[in-house]
């Protein structure tokens, strides 16, 4: 999705904007004390200033961390990269009661709000799978990338009585506090669009991205008059949970807006 990608990518510049770099000899006694005395043997520092916070990249024994400390010292949250060996058992064995063979790629250790979360990440026949998990052992969420012959047929089969035939991109499993959701992403017509079902084949949601010419004229005479000399830079029709909706990506200049109308083109929402 153009939209999807777009606000991605402002997002991540946002984020980027606002955490500066800067030198370790700007970083307040009390915050620069509570790290040393935390982490004596770290290589390779870096610190950034996000708002009040303070983001301090480093390695230990050539792995990755990442720390976040408010103004007063206090430890927001952390995480690292960890050795298939630092794995606690309780984890692996949550995860082999659902995969029993297994190569681990990628393990990381999360600490936040007093709570540790591990994921860990790996591929079966070019597959990835995700698995976050406590150290209780209880298993948080879980995320499985499917080939098309996995996908349900209840699934596949309502997309191309209703939308039509779909080039997959890719689709997804995932498994959340007790909720099941398929992701089917890819091309109808040349056109894109993002499908999430539940386990019993409903859509939860539906993204369409569409053409200009696909905008109604309710929606376009709403523009014209709301929003004079902005140009349609991205749209998409929308399908949730039983209402219908349109989300253009609209600029003037260097302003530039989200608006979510109905289909009679009355507008619900406006995001700069």
């Amino acid at each position: 999705m153009n939209r999807i990608i777009v606000i991605t990518i402002l997002l991540l510049f946002a984020k980027i904007t606002f955490a500066q770099n800067i030198d370790q000899s700007r970083v307040p006694a009390v915050v620069l004390n509570t790290f040393q005395l935390k982490f004596p043997n770290a290589d390779d520092v870096k610190w950034k200033k996000d708002k009040n916070d303070y983001k301090i990249y480093f390695k230990i024994n050539n792995k990755e961390n990442k720390l976040t400390l408010n103004y007063k010292g206090n430890v927001l949250e952390h995480s690292q990269d960890l050795y298939i060996s630092e794995i606690p058992k309780v984890v692996l064995e949550t995860i082999k009661s659902r995969v029993p063979y297994f190569d681990i790629q990628d393990a990381d250790k999360y600490e936040k709000s007093n709570r540790i979360t591990y994921e860990i990440k790996f591929k079966i026949d070019g597959k990835y799978r995700f698995f976050w998990i406590n150290d209780k052992g209880e298993l948080l969420k879980y995320r499985q990338e499917l080939k098309d012959s996995e996908i349900p047929s209840t699934i596949s089969n309502l997309i191309k009585n209703n939308y039509g035939k779909i080039d997959i991109d890719y689709s997804k499993y995932v498994e959340e506090r007790g909720e099941i959701i398929y992701i089917v992403d890819g091309e109808i017509n040349d056109e894109d669009h993002n499908f999430r079902f539940d386990d019993k084949g409903n859509i939860i949601k539906h993204i369409h991205d569409i053409k200009h010419a696909s905008i109604p004229d309710s929606v376009i005479k709403t523009i014209a008059s709301e929003f004079k000399d902005f140009d349609i830079k991205d749209a998409d029709f929308i399908e949730e949970k039983g209402k219908s909706y349109y989300y253009l990506r609209m600029k003037k200049s260097k302003n530039q807006v989200y608006v979510t109308f109905d289909e009679n083109g009355k507008v619900l929402k406006v995001k700069s």
